[in-house]
């Protein structure tokens, strides 16, 4: 079926693996944020097509019998449909006025460069030539096919150059990078099947430089899905600050939310139970009941899933911002002491055997950040600095009357030579050299 290896690679793998890369892009479209332009659904229908295009190639190549009539769709598919969809997508994006003239000139120009590549087909042509060198001027200028003759006047005039005008409009313009990587995957599209179309074997080259395309519209989603996240990021990061400073206002948050999520309400709800778990979690480390909290938590989360009306969704939030930033403002500092004093009464009974910092927060009811935070606060030292100072004084009292390594797992060290490393970093001396000195 296929003559060599670069035969194989430009007509099965090459549109197989462009294929692949455009249809990623088309779900995000169609997924991610449908409303990524003034027109998404020219690119939606672009990338449909050509995605039929791409992988209506090796079906061409190995149906001998329905070889033409699927070229011939597969034409039609890109010409009169994915072509002036992607120009007029990427024109509307970029704020061209007139896009009902547009619409008509390129979808009008589209089905008559399908048409007369279909009539010039040699094949076709044949049937309706009147003499012998009509039928040869019309098959073939010089050594290329008179058929893509016209397919490359239609995709530089369709595509190309309007692609290229408007990145120069772009760049004397917002110079928006997203925008310009659009821009310049349709002008590569466009410029890479100019070029090709004037060789025998252009189809190949040009399923291969397709991919330049679709790797350019890559980077512009992948770009386009950071500067979401970070945005979204910022907006959690605004809401918790207000919460914590005993701040209510959070309606431009919110709005902020709402626009980020596009009209998405399976988003936007996502995006209110992540708000309502920091908000959890900040008034959880701020000495807030936990189990109380939890099962609050549940209960909000469970009325958004259920809410279908962002004004509802809206208020349910917004009532529990305000309701712990009250908690957290109620919180006396004395019971922040009382958890910096409980974690020291924890680590005097326990010291002797191994634990870590998230059972003595299990034991206060609290959570290890919160405990860590206001540890550092009240006393000046990490947990970890202040239970190791505490194990190297009960140490130094056991040392008059044990050896090393029994003191050593007295004081909750398994390894004595790494309990004589700390010992000495913090005393200066080695175990045993204190020892001998008592």
């Amino acid at each position: 079926m296929y003559e060599s290896l670069k035969e194989l690679i430009l007509s099965l793998v090459a549109p197989l693996l462009a294929a692949q890369i455009f249809l990623m892009v088309l779900v995000y479209f169609t997924v991610v944020r449908k409303r990524i332009s003034a027109f998404y659904k020219g690119y939606v229908l672009f990338l449909a097509c050509f995605i039929l295009f791409l992988v209506g190639r090796p079906f061409q190549h190995g149906a001998v019998a329905f070889s033409q009539p699927v070229l011939y769709f597969r034409i039609f598919l890109l010409y009169a449909l994915a072509i002036p969809s992607l120009l007029i997508a990427a024109a509307a994006q970029s704020g061209v006025e007139k896009r009902r003239i547009l619409s008509w000139g390129a979808y009008g120009a589209g089905l008559l460069v399908t048409f007369l590549y279909i009539l010039y087909r040699d094949t076709w042509f044949d049937q309706f030539a009147p003499t012998r060198e009509m039928r040869s001027w019309a098959t073939y200028s010089g050594k290329i096919p008179f058929s893509h003759i016209i397919q490359a006047v239609g995709v530089g005039i369709m595509l190309a150059l309007p692609s290229l005008y408007l990145m120069v409009r772009e760049l004397r313009g917002a110079r928006n990078v997203k925008q310009l990587a659009f821009l310049s995957g349709a002008f590569l599209f466009g410029g890479i099947m100019f070029f090709a179309s004037l060789t025998l074997d252009y189809m190949g080259y040009f399923y291969v430089g397709s991919v330049f395309c679709a790797l350019c519209w890559s980077w512009a989603v992948f770009q386009d899905v950071r500067d979401m996240k970070g945005r979204v990021s910022l907006l959690k990061d605004e809401l918790q600050m207000r919460v914590q400073s005993g701040g209510r206002d959070v309606d431009d948050v919110l709005d902020g939310l709402e626009q980020l999520s596009l009209g998405n309400l399976d988003v936007y709800k996502l995006r209110l139970r992540e708000v309502l778990n920091r908000l959890t979690d900040v008034t959880i480390e701020a000495g807030g009941d936990t189990e109380v909290l939890i099962r609050r938590n549940s209960q909000r989360g469970s009325d958004i899933d259920a809410g279908s009306d962002v004004a509802v969704l809206r208020e349910i939030v917004k009532t529990e911002a305000a309701e712990l930033s009250v908690m957290i403002a109620g919180m006396p500092a004395q019971r922040k002491n009382e958890y910096v004093d409980g974690a020291k009464a924890f680590m005097r009974e326990h010291f002797e055997r191994d634990f870590a910092v998230d059972e003595i927060a299990e034991s206060l009811g609290i959570s290890k950040a919160y405990l860590m935070r206001e540890f550092k606060k009240g006393t000046g030292q990490t947990v970890n600095q202040f239970l190791t100072a505490l194990r190297i004084e009960k140490a130094k009292e056991l040392l008059a009357d044990s050896n090393v390594t029994d003191t050593a797992f007295s004081v909750g060290y398994n390894d004595s030579g790494y309990f004589g490393t700390v010992f000495k970093k913090h005393t200066g001396q080695t175990p045993l050299q204190f020892k001998n000195n008592l």
